[in-house]
């Protein structure tokens, strides 16, 4: 049985991920956290912080658009329209 590839995809929503399957399941990592890791924001792909676009644009992944967030500040951001709480 030969495994599938892993392919590249960019969601209605803009964002950028590799899709692959383990053999159980489908999985997923997104082209922004892998640039976050790359770029040091990220400690790993395991790291427990969100990577936030600082303007917006999910397929924008350059070190000066990508902060990392804790994921309750990131949410409130969002919820917030924007606003640091």
């Amino acid at each position: 049985m030969t495994r599938p590839t892993a392919r590249f995809e960019t969601r209605r929503d803009g964002y950028e991920r590799w899709r692959s399957w383990d053999g159980d399941r489908e999985r997923y990592v997104y082209v922004h956290r892998l640039a976050a890791v790359a770029w040091g924001i990220l400690d790993g792909l395991d790291d427990p912080r969100h990577v936030h676009h600082v303007n917006g644009v999910e397929w924008l992944n350059v070190p000066d658009n990508l902060e990392a967030r804790d994921p309750v500040d990131h949410g409130n951001y969002h919820l917030n329209g924007g606003a640091l709480s």
